[in-house]
């Protein structure tokens, strides 16, 4: 570490448990010799305070309920009123949308209490920080609902903050749903914080040159997201039954992973038709699935359609032949971002199916191992897939020494997290 050591305190817009890129950076910074703070959500038998691989953990309590929008209303009429819009008293998030008139109505009302609860609830969130980590020298963001209490927070403590861009959030998930001109309140409302902070790091190349293209700032830092190297002494990939015997799967048997969150625009509304095409229908193929979300209850009725052809499991990656990274480019985020299971994967020395006219679809591309599809569809996909699974056996395990030997060579944190010491390291220098 060259400059002083610094005190960096990351705020988490989650539980700390699974947010791995931030424990990565948390982690790599406290071995480089800084102090490290982090202020997560309060979650379900989680301590309020810990110590782990040398950086602290604080759970402060915070008023995260949507409910939070109808005060100063007495608690019994902001309960009433909740239910009248179909909320639970200590709802945290939004329920799925019904159907009906009234639902109509009731949707747009959720989500403006949920963005009025948000907002008021920056203000109390940043004097948490404070009051946990107020001698920090850099906060640090990586969601943008965060980005404003870490701008907050080094406003008022009279120091600085760093934004890692992770994702275009305002380009993702319901926000790119939501009306235009709030999308275009949210753009420059976040070009602004952007704009103030000392350091931006970003999560792929394509991703920074938008950030240094949309809000006039220097390119951020890229640092991918890729996971530490598993078993480096072992060249070749890694050899697992693991996966085959708790989903069941006779040896011999291929199989497709799916790995990562079970909802909309990942690929796997066109996946579950793909199964079904040829050449994938008459090959007897396992599709296994690994993870949660939205989409569980129509992919295990697809499951329960299909005994045996579709799997749902916990995680393991190893023992896969083929993983389905998806990514269609259906967003601007989707096209810019690159997921952690195609990291996932490589490691793990499983060729990856991924999405074209994507950063995932180019990096695939440049390694050579997988196959890149473009147009999406699912026959384009079942075609891509069957090519893969009827190659012959030297051909595919060429493709899985590929994949191997690119994150154990390039795409692994022991590299990325030069580019993370040296943004702090410059900052420490700067004093």
């Amino acid at each position: 570490m060259s400059g002083r050591p610094l005190h960096v305190c990351f705020v988490t817009a989650n539980t700390f448990q699974f947010d791995a890129r931030t424990q990565r950076a948390a982690r790599a910074l406290a071995e480089d010799g800084h102090r490290v703070t982090v202020v997560a959500f309060e979650g379900p038998d989680l301590p309020a305070e810990e110590v782990d691989a040398g950086v602290r953990i604080v759970r402060p309590p915070l008023d995260r309920r949507i409910g939070s929008a109808f005060r100063p209303l007495p608690g019994p009429v902001r309960a009433a009123v909740g239910r009248a819009l179909g909320l639970e008293p200590d709802a945290i998030a939004l329920p799925p949308r019904g159907r009906g008139t009234a639902e109509r109505f009731r949707g747009p009302l959720r989500r403006a209490a949920e963005v009025l609860a948000y907002r008021r609830r920056i203000g109390p969130w940043a004097d948490a920080v404070l009051e946990v980590a107020g001698d920090a020298d850099v906060f640090s963001a990586k969601a943008l609902v965060a980005l404003p209490v870490v701008h907050q927070a080094a406003g008022t403590a009279g120091t600085r903050f760093v934004y890692d861009v992770a994702d275009l959030h305002v380009d993702s998930g319901r926000l790119a749903r939501m009306p235009g001109p709030v999308r275009a309140y949210l753009r420059r409302r976040e070009r602004e914080w952007v704009r103030d902070a000392a350091a931006l790091t970003a999560a792929t190349g394509p991703l920074a040159d938008e950030v240094a293209h949309r809000d006039s700032v220097a390119r951020p830092t890229v640092i991918l997201n890729c996971r530490p190297r598993w078993r480096p002494s072992e060249h070749r990939p890694p050899v697992s039954t693991r996966l085959r015997e708790a989903a069941g799967i006779p040896a011999g048997r291929p199989i497709l992973l799916y790995q990562g969150a079970f909802r909309e625009d990942q690929g796997v509304e066109e996946l579950l038709p793909a199964l079904d095409l040829p050449p994938l229908g008459d090959l007897d193929l396992a599709a296994v699935f690994l993870g949660f979300g939205r989409l569980e209850p129509r992919l295990r009725a697809a499951a329960d359609a299909r005994p045996g052809r579709i799997v749902i499991l916990p995680e393991w990656t190893a023992g896969a032949d083929v993983a389905f990274v998806g990514a269609p480019p259906k967003t601007a985020n989707l096209r810019l971002t690159i997921p952690n299971k195609l990291f996932e994967s490589l490691m793990a020395g499983v060729p990856p199916i991924v999405a074209g006219s994507t950063a995932v679809g180019r990096l695939v591309a440049q390694i050579g191992a997988g196959r890149v599809v473009e147009p999406w569809s699912s026959a384009a996909i079942a075609e891509a897939l069957g090519a893969m699974l009827k190659a012959p056996a030297r051909e595919r395990q060429k493709a899985r020494a590929v994949a191997r030997a690119a994150a154990l060579d390039r795409y692994n944190w022991e590299t990325e997290r030069a580019g993370l010491l040296s943004v702090y390291r410059a900052l420490a220098d700067r004093g």
